[in-house]
C-alpha cells in the first residue's frame, strides 16, 4: 500500500514544459504538456496564435480522456480511456486528429 502511495505521489510530481505539436489550422497552434504518470497525464490545447486564446482542450488524467469544446465550456468525458490517442510515436498525430474532430463539431462547415 505504501509503495502504491509513493508511486502516485511521484507520478503527480512529474511533467514537462509546454511545447507545440504539428497542427494544420491556419492562425492556430497546438500546445501540449505532460503532467506526470509517465506521460499518461497530459493536456493539449488548440490556441489562436496571435492572442493565445484557447479554442479547444483535450486532457488525459492517466485513465480517462476529457474535452472542453466549444471554449469556454464545461469539461466533458470524451472517452473512457486515453487509449483513443494511443502512445508512442503516433501520439502527437492522434491528438491532433482528435482535436480536429472536436473543432469540426463546433463549426462543421469550416474547412480545416
Amino acid at each position: 500500500m505504501m509503495a502504491g502511495l509513493a508511486c502516485a505521489m511521484a507520478c503527480a510530481a512529474g511533467g514537462t514544459g509546454a511545447y507545440t505539436l504539428p497542427w494544420r489550422g491556419k492562425g492556430e497552434i497546438l500546445r501540449y504538456h505532460s503532467c506526470g504518470c509517465a506521460d499518461a497525464c497530459w493536456v493539449a490545447e488548440v490556441r489562436v496564435a496571435k492572442t493565445g486564446a484557447v479554442k479547444a482542450r483535450l486532457r488525459c488524467d492517466c485513465e480517462k480522456l476529457y474535452a472542453v469544446y466549444p471554449w469556454p465550456g464545461k469539461e466533458r468525458l470524451y472517452a473512457e480511456s486515453c487509449g483513443v490517442v494511443g502512445d508512442g510515436a503516433d501520439k502527437p498525430r492522434a491528438i491532433s486528429q482528435e482535436l480536429e474532430k472536436l473543432l469540426q463539431r463546433i463549426k462543421p462547415d469550416m474547412p480545416r
